[in-house]
């Protein structure tokens, strides 16, 4: 065989190798790879608390192929203001529904809602390629903890992904 035809060679073995890892770093068969790394939170009133929000998910855009800007809404239903602060933590699904891996986490401060007020909370949700397969796969659950003062609630929203 000539120099330049082991070359080739050498190149395309390279690749497919390089292609094989990465795919099974992402499909989970490697550590650290895939899988279930982070358990989702628990759902409801974690503490007792008499925590009076409620959390909707009111839609978004495309800002990029794996990014979404994801609006939502938190209203005060109580008789008294609440500094309120959201953590939220985006999983990839299993077929039957259930979280799978942790896609994306982030945090956002709306503030002091006052009682009986609604404010519009907007965040970024950036995303790796092989998350972003899996979520268009089967959606996702965005899991959001609303941290208070007077407690914390969590709560499950399905996360419909176009």
């Amino acid at each position: 065989m000539e120099r330049s035809q082991m070359a080739v060679v050498a190149g395309v073995a390279g690749a497919v190798v390089v292609a094989g890892v990465g795919a099974a770093f992402v499909f989970g068969l490697v550590p650290g790879g895939g899988g279930d790394d982070v358990a989702p939170p628990t759902t409801g009133d974690g503490n007792g608390s008499e925590v009076t929000l409620n959390f909707t998910l009111v839609g978004g855009s495309e800002c990029g192929q794996t990014c979404r800007v994801v609006n939502t809404t938190i209203r005060n239903t109580g008789n008294t203001s609440l500094n309120v602060t959201a953590s939220h933590a985006l999983f990839t699904r299993y077929e039957n529904g259930s979280a799978k891996k942790e896609a994306w986490s982030g945090q956002v401060a709306p503030g002091t809602i006052a009682a009986n007020e609604t404010v519009v909370s907007t965040f970024e949700i950036n995303v790796g390629i092989g998350d972003g397969l899996a979520l268009r796969e089967n959606d996702g659950l965005l899991f959001t903890t609303l941290q208070t003062d007077r407690g914390n609630e969590t709560v499950e929203t399905v996360v419909p992904v176009n």
